[in-house]
């Protein structure tokens, strides 16, 4: 019998560096075909990372390596995309208060954070992962693993870095959050408390230029052209249509830079 596969946490770490940065060119690709612009698809703020390909793609070859039916590494991809999907929009929107994606005018989604048609294409990204791509990634990682120390700690200093832009950008967000809130006077929850955190910021005026300079609007648009903040009322807004004289995309097909 063949014996059950089993992943080191190095080669985790290399499938959320690899499968992540495939995820942002993915994501490009896609944003090009059905939006005609050229425009930042990427989790963080620096590297060019998709961090829920990255986290989808381990949870699916952890729990569907040894699988070898089609059929059920379909479904199996499909219930992990899904819920991976849900989680992230869930904890993105809990603790950051933005939205990147809104699914609820979807068929059979689930509070529009997740939704059949995604799911099934999860399923059928899963199978070209565990079929096609992973195997090749694994003689990959192999090889690099042949230069023990090098691959190491190329690996830690990939982390760390991956690891610093996440929670550069999930301050940055929270800032730019408490900033767009503010002064577009949203109707959001805790909407006092936000006020008072806000203002706490601009009392620091070092602070405040820094963050507002590294930070601004237009940084954070250009990153995340499609974000949503959701008012209390659950409506949810753009947040291109609160910032003025941004354009958020980078590159419109047909069109000059």
């Amino acid at each position: 019998m063949e014996k059950t596969k089993k992943i080191d946490i190095w080669s985790i770490f290399m499938y959320l560096i690899l499968y992540s940065m495939a995820g942002f060119v993915i994501e490009t690709v896609f944003g090009a075909f059905t939006k005609g612009v050229i425009e930042s698809r990427k989790s963080f703020l620096y590297g060019p990372f998709c961090a829920i390909y990255g986290i989808g793609a381990i949870a699916m070859i952890v729990f569907l390596k040894n699988q070898k039916n089609s059929l059920k590494i379909f479904f199996g991809g499909a219930a992990i995309g899904a819920v991976v999907e849900y989680l992230m929009s869930f904890l993105c929107e809990r603790f950051f208060g933005v939205k990147w994606w809104d699914y609820s005018d979807a068929w059979l989604n689930i509070q529009g954070r997740t939704c059949l048609f995604y799911a099934v294409s999860w399923g059928l990204l899963a199978i070209v992962l565990l079929k096609f791509v992973n195997p090749y990634v694994d003689k990959f990682v192999a090889i690099l693993k042949q230069k023990k120390m090098f691959f190491q700690v190329a690996t830690v200093i990939l982390i760390a870095f991956f690891s610093v832009d996440a929670m550069l950008t999930g301050y940055a967000l929270k800032v730019f959050y408490y900033r767009v809130s503010v002064e577009n006077n949203l109707n959001i929850m805790d909407k006092q408390e936000i006020q008072n955190k806000y203002a706490q910021i601009q009392q620091n005026e070092s602070f405040a230029s820094f963050v507002n300079r590294y930070y601004n609007n237009e940084k954070i648009l250009k990153t995340y052209p499609n974000m949503m903040i959701e008012e209390a009322n659950h409506h949810s807004v753009y947040v291109e249509s609160l910032v003025d004289g941004v354009k958020s995309y980078y590159y419109r097909l047909g069109e000059a830079f």
